[in-house]
Formats: structure tokens, C-alpha cells, sequence
């Protein structure tokens, strides 16, 4: 009994000492940042009215009412194809029909993580943000390389995303993209699990600043779905 009490001791020790060191790798980990150095908004200004604009958004992206109407049978086709990082990303709307999860202001503010920047979505007034767009990852899953790296190559990096839109002079439409809650996974680490009793290699994922070129990327694919006609 005693030798068995003395290697268990043994055993945590080691884990805690391995925990530790883990602890220190993860405070000493290389990532470093591309793209512009202080953020900007993304912002473009279409030439169409929002309603067009918007409708443009819908046909583009999944659409989670269109998935919800469908029972989640399998049946809703998807505007992305497999491999796409796109593919499991779905529209979210202001009171939509089905699971809504745009989350309110106070839930933004308090989950944002590191990113400071979509303080700047919150400050928008709560009027001209009724029409907007919430585009989220559902299966939480979805990594893709971005401005990123560790140890010299592509960190994997996944966020939402808030699609805002305002009438613009003319019949033009101002179209700016927010992230929300952006993260990397930068390789593992050593720590606790909640399905372990002893310490194990977790995958090391950490709340991150925003991007930019993911934001781009989106608006890119607005401006192309404007030129694209409607699907029926």
C-alpha cells in the first residue's frame, strides 16, 4: 500500500511539475501578427439601396432561416461548397424565425475577448443596426489560416462576424464588417481536462485582436453578389 501511496505521489508530482513548465512554453510562445499594424474599419460603399444590398448578403451566405425551415432534414443546400471554409458559416438576423443567436449588446461587450475593436459595432446607434447581418461558424470547428503565425507558419485562426448596413448618398449603401470574438489555435499545450483526471495536451486556443483581411474577404464577396443575379 505504501509503495502504491508513494507512486501515486510521484505520478502528480511529475503532472503538476509538466503543468507547470506548460504554463511557462504557453507565456513564451512566438505568435506574431500581419496585416496593417492599427486597425481600421473595412468599409465600402455599394452602388445599390440597402434592401438590394441586403438581399444580395442573403443570397450569398447559408441562411439559417431557409436551414430551420427545413426541419435540419438535410435538405438545405448550401451556397458553399465542401472544403470552403464559408460552408458552415450561417446568417443570423434581428428576431429571425428558428435558433436566433445574434447576440445582444451587453453578451458582445463582456465576450469580445482581447478584440477592442467591435467596441466600435456596440457604438453604433441600436436603430440603425435593425437590418444587420450576424455571421457565424455554427460548429465552432472551423479554423483557417489569416494574418497569424506561429513558429513561422499559419496559425489557425476562426471568428464571427457583424455585417452592418446604412443608406449612403444617393441610392447608394455603406456596408462595414465587424469581428466578433476572434481566436487562434496555435499548436497544444499541457493542462487540465474536464474529462481527465490527470493533466493532458489540450489544443491551445487563445482569444486574439481582429483581422483585417477577414473582414475584406467578406465585403469582397458582397460587392461580387451584388453583380451576380438572383438566385431563385
Amino acid at each position: 500500500m505504501r509503495q502504491t501511496q508513494i507512486l501515486a505521489f510521484a505520478a502528480v508530482a511529475l503532472a503538476i511539475l509538466g503543468l507547470a513548465g506548460s504554463l511557462e512554453a504557453y507565456r513564451f510562445k512566438k505568435i506574431e501578427k500581419q496585416g496593417p499594424a492599427e486597425l481600421s474599419p473595412v468599409t465600402a460603399e455599394v452602388p445599390a439601396n440597402p434592401d438590394a444590398v441586403s438581399a444580395a448578403i442573403r443570397n450569398t451566405f447559408n441562411l439559417w432561416e431557409d436551414l430551420a425551415r427545413t426541419n435540419f432534414t438535410g435538405t438545405y443546400e448550401r451556397k458553399f461548397p465542401t472544403g470552403s471554409k464559408w460552408r458552415s458559416f450561417y446568417l443570423f438576423t434581428h428576431g429571425g424565425t428558428g435558433l436566433n443567436v445574434f447576440p445582444p449588446d451587453e453578451e458582445i461587450l463582456l465576450d469580445r475577448g482581447e478584440d477592442s475593436f467591435v467596441r466600435r459595432y456596440v457604438a453604433i446607434a441600436p436603430e440603425l443596426r435593425r437590418t444587420d447581418f450576424y455571421l457565424h461558424e455554427v460548429t465552432g470547428d472551423e479554423f483557417w489560416p489569416s494574418e497569424y503565425t506561429y513558429r513561422g507558419q499559419p496559425a489557425k485562426f476562426r471568428c464571427a462576424f457583424f455585417i452592418h448596413l446604412e443608406p449612403a448618398s444617393g441610392s447608394q449603401t455603406r456596408v462595414e464588417v465587424f469581428e466578433y470574438q476572434p481566436m487562434i489555435w496555435a499548436g497544444e499545450k499541457f493542462g487540465m481536462s474536464a474529462h481527465a483526471i490527470l493533466p493532458t495536451m489540450l489544443h491551445d486556443i487563445r482569444s486574439a485582436q481582429a483581422t483585417t483581411a477577414d473582414r475584406v474577404e467578406v465585403v469582397t464577396m458582397i460587392r461580387d453578389g451584388l453583380a451576380v443575379p438572383k438566385r431563385d
